[in-house]
């Protein structure tokens, strides 16, 4: 591993890395107190909540709802640009 692909955390710092082909690594906090546990705490929600296939499944159709509805308002910017001139012949 190169110097620039390590990483460097503090005691109270944790982390998920997930890197092309290996499994993911997990470092916890080292630090005692508030701070470590409630990182601590954040890292296991994020691994119980990767388990948990229904929540995966809802948080895919949040993704795809939030996406929607960004691709709707560039869709409106766009539109907004653009002036409708009465172009009637007579």
């Amino acid at each position: 591993m190169d110097d620039e692909e390590k990483i460097k955390l503090t005691n109270s710092e944790g982390a998920i890395v997930i890197r092309d082909n290996s499994m993911p690594e997990i470092y916890a906090p080292l630090e005692v107190g508030d701070r470590g546990d409630s990182v601590r705490f954040t890292l296991a929600f994020l691994l119980y909540a990767i388990e948990r296939e229904d929540w995966v499944m809802e948080f895919g159709d949040f993704v795809g709802t939030l996406q929607d509805k960004v691709d709707e308002n560039l869709i409106k910017a766009k539109r907004s640009k653009f002036e409708v001139i009465d172009g009637d012949k007579k």
